[in-house]
């Protein structure tokens, strides 16, 4: 039984079948938004990351990720990737709430886990990795969604979302997308989409903020104002605008890109996760090679799906007991870079890849 769904863009399907998947095939790595959903494939990033990209002369590969996907590829490029991953998994599993989780609970445990995955030492190892050049977005906001006030940036969420239904264009008033990326390498960002799009280089002095910046969730988290190097202004969650990172929209290069996703699919914006039909098209997911736990996989998890933000709420008097269930869904997903790693090693990937 394969625990993983292998799917293609046009490009990167004609690529694998033809010439199979290698290390140095590999041109950049996406991270997706996601929250508690990256637990699910937690085992499958430890097997790329610290084994698979780690081959002796590999070639730069550019990360790119929002929100806990920035997170997720920072902790990749410690110098031990797999203890990196391990941190951010058992940091973000053991996670408490017992107020309700407001914005205060929320501001803590958010330090914890940075101070765990991005203190001074693995800045320097985030800016120095000899292969994988990290960057990460955030959403540069205007009107009543630079306020620091909750009320307002839940009105302004929920005229954004209205705005959505009409078309993702009606948001480029109220959002601007602003990577942070490391100055040694040229990443190809656009405006592919129309949304203004700066790009700012990473430095000691703001890898910390920015990252922090990526996970911002309006309402919940306070926001990052002026971020060093950064345009002046108010920064959040860099999955309101590129929630499961489309290239199409952003980045012009053909290189193939590895996408190990929770999902077997994307959805574009933060706005898009409540409308069913609006999912990235295989045209605008060309150069993708998105690597995914299966259903099958996903029904043998003990919750019986991957696990979710939600969860803080569904478990608000049982912690332990979500503790427990999430844990075993990491500890689960190993099979999944088990099966990743057999199947690039055998050659055998190739003949399972199906078209997006």
């Amino acid at each position: 039984m394969s625990w993983l769904t292998i799917q293609a863009g046009p490009k990167a399907f004609r690529q694998i079948r033809q010439q199979g998947l290698k290390p140095a095939d590999v041109r950049a790595v996406f991270g997706a938004s996601g929250a508690a959903k990256w637990l699910a494939i937690y085992g499958l990033d430890r097997a790329i990351f610290s084994e698979w990209l780690q081959q002796p002369g590999q070639p730069e590969v550019l990360l790119y990720g929002t929100s806990v996907g920035a997170f997720k590829l920072a902790a990749a490029c410690h110098q031990d990737a797999a203890a990196g991953l391990d941190t951010l998994k058992e940091r973000y599993i053991h996670q408490s709430y017992p107020n309700g989780g407001g914005r205060e609970e929320i501001q803590r445990e958010l330090n914890n886990i940075t101070q765990a995955i991005i203190a001074d030492q693995h800045v320097e190892q985030i800016l120095s990795h000899p292969a994988f050049r990290f960057s990460c977005s955030t959403v540069r906001c205007h009107g009543r969604l630079a306020s620091e006030d909750p009320s307002k940036q839940l009105k302004a969420s929920a005229a954004l979302a209205f705005k959505n239904l009409l078309g993702r264009q009606m948001l480029q008033g109220s959002l601007e997308r602003c990577v942070f990326s490391d100055p040694r390498s040229q990443f190809p960002f656009v405006s592919g989409d129309g949304f203004q799009t700066h790009q700012v280089p990473l430095s000691e002095e703001n890898t910390v903020q920015a990252i922090k910046a990526s996970g911002a969730i309006p309402v919940s988290m306070y926001g990052f104002k002026n971020i060093p190097g950064a345009p002046e202004g108010m920064y959040r969650d860099g999955g309101f605008l590129d929630y499961h990172p489309v290239p199409a929209n952003f980045w012009d290069d053909d290189g193939l890109i590895l996408y190990p996703h929770f999902y077997d699919h994307c959805k574009v914006g933060w706005f898009d996760k409540m409308l069913p039909w609006r999912k990235a098209s295989a045209s605008q997911l060309e150069q993708v090679l998105m690597i995914s736990p299966s259903q099958k996989y996903i029904d043998s998890i003990e919750l019986g799906r991957i696990p979710d933000r939600k969860d803080f709420k569904r478990f608000e008097n049982n912690d332990a007991e979500r503790i427990r269930l999430w844990e075993q869904a990491a500890t689960q997903s190993l099979a999944l870079g088990e099966e990743f790693l057999e199947l690039v090693t055998s050659g055998r990937l190739a003949d399972q890849v199906k078209p997006l």
